[in-house]
């Protein structure tokens, strides 16, 4: 099938939503007290300064203690790839910082020695359930149900690309599989938050003009260590949400049964041997279908002004899948997360001979993913970094310049030096002492307002 060549990528504003796993231990590696202790030493200082557990801070994200003592970051609204991976990182390292300042606390509290980790994967020390949930502005145009489903394929199989390898019990057998979210999913597409977890949530909920806009809401991405990863998740699914908002058709890559394909991809390595229906009857392997993607969306946009990182992306992309057809896997090693975890579990697994049931590949694995003591790949030069560092400390404070998060994030700056009293969400603006209304904002790429100035003008003399 040919693509059609497009012109341009329309403006579009993504996020990503990551929930942590938390743990405290001893000396010994014995925990100290459960999560729900850990989590409200960890938010201390925040439910000291703000008498609340869930903030927004002057970077324009947010940061709030979740259901189940999760610690969750919520980046604020980006447009670049750039922005988006410096606040996911610097929302990292907030959360590591804060666990530095809980475990002295715990410490102290408890009269022995004690570290709280915080783990960014799927599935924490307990086998509890971590999100990492992408979001997507859509314009109200198109049919979103169409697109949605369009999408199906696409999520399901990418994991060979952005999967973080997990070791999995699955029918009392230990494997080691590409994703640890993959298992966690058992709807395509639903509105539910409870009583199923689909692969997108269709809950229209747009936090903009819900005449102009839509929010799509991914939660079937896993929670990745590694930048490449990251970067690939939101620069594909904002192409392909270009490509299907301009009417490119991937209809012939419907999966006849999806969330039956996404748990075998996730279990079956190598691929070839996997032959997955179609709902016209077809059959092709996973690595296929990201390929059928891959030649779709490098056609469309081959000759648009996207940028450098967009292009390395699509070329990356497709020297990825060769590698992945080749069986290649070194040459991923430091660059994707599952080919990482992997080829360290299998290093420890052959020097000491161990089963993949063996306790201490559990431990490994849940290590890779540790934010306080982990591995540190990329400070020993065995995994790529694609933020710069300057950029991730500017983002601790500072928000992206380009959308509304920058009004938001200069008002809870003000705020906050004038000791201020703010309210505050994703499109409301309000300071109860100013004797104004509550400010909307409801165009997310809005960086000036009239009304936000003068909210900030009130401050010079409340």
């Amino acid at each position: 099938m040919t693509s059609p060549h497009l012109d341009r990528l329309a403006p579009r504003i993504f996020g990503i939503e990551t929930e942590y796993g938390i743990l405290a231990v001893g000396p010994h590696g014995t925990p100290t007290t459960d999560a729900d202790t850990a989590g409200r030493a960890l938010f201390a200082e925040v439910l000291n300064q703000t008498q609340s557990t869930s903030v927004f801070l002057e970077n324009g994200g947010r940061l709030y203690l979740d259901v189940g003592s999760h610690p969750e970051y919520a980046t604020a609204e980006c447009q670049d790839l750039s922005d988006i991976l410096a606040q996911d990182r610097a929302g990292a390292e907030i959360l590591r910082d804060m666990a530095a300042e809980a475990s002295t606390r715990l410490s102290a509290d408890l009269g022995t020695p004690t570290q709280v980790h915080l783990f960014k994967n799927n599935l924490d020390s307990a086998g509890n359930s971590c999100g990492c949930h992408e979001n997507y502005l859509l314009y109200r145009s198109g049919k979103f149900r169409d697109l949605v489903e369009s999408l199906v394929a696409f999520l399901v199989t990418r994991q060979i690309v952005t999967g973080s390898g997990a070791l999995l019990k699955i029918k009392g057998e230990t494997k080691f599989c590409l994703s640890g979210r993959a298992f966690q999913i058992d709807d395509t597409v639903s509105a539910a938050t409870t009583s199923t977890r689909p692969l997108v949530n269709t809950r229209d909920e747009p936090h903009a003009d819900a005449k102009l806009y839509r929010r799509l809401h991914v939660i079937v991405g896993d929670s990745n260590v590694l930048e490449t990863p990251t970067r690939f998740k939101i620069a594909t699914m904002n192409l392909l949400l270009g490509a299907l908002e301009a009417g490119v058709d991937f209809t012939d890559l419907a999966l006849a049964s999806p969330i039956a394909a996404l748990q075998e991809i996730s279990q079956a390595w190598p691929h070839k041997g996997l032959f997955l229906e179609l709902a016209d009857g077809s059959r092709r392997t996973a690595l296929e279908i990201q390929k059928a993607f891959w030649e779709r969306l490098s056609g469309a946009f081959e000759a648009t002004a996207l940028g450098a990182d967009y292009h390395e992306v699509l070329r990356q992309w497709g020297d990825w899948l060769e590698a992945l057809e080749c069986g290649e896997l070194e040459r991923l090693v430091g660059v994707l997360d599952w080919p990482t975890k992997r080829s360290l579990l299998e290093g420890l697994r052959s020097r000491q001979g161990l089963e993949w049931s063996d306790p201490k590949l559990a431990r490994l694995d849940l290590a890779y993913h540790d934010l306080v003591a982990g591995l540190r790949l990329e400070e020993r030069g065995l995994a790529r970094r694609l933020s710069d560092p300057a950029a991730v400390t500017a983002a601790k404070t500072a928000p992206p310049d380009n959308t509304r998060a920058l009004l938001r994030g200069e008002l809870i700056g003000k705020a906050q030096e004038q000791r201020v009293d703010l309210q505050v969400d994703w499109t409301h603006l309000r300071l109860p002492e100013s004797g104004l209304g509550t400010v909307t904002l409801s165009d997310p790429f809005a960086t000036k307002s009239e009304e936000v100035a003068k909210l900030m003008g009130t401050m010079e003399t409340v």
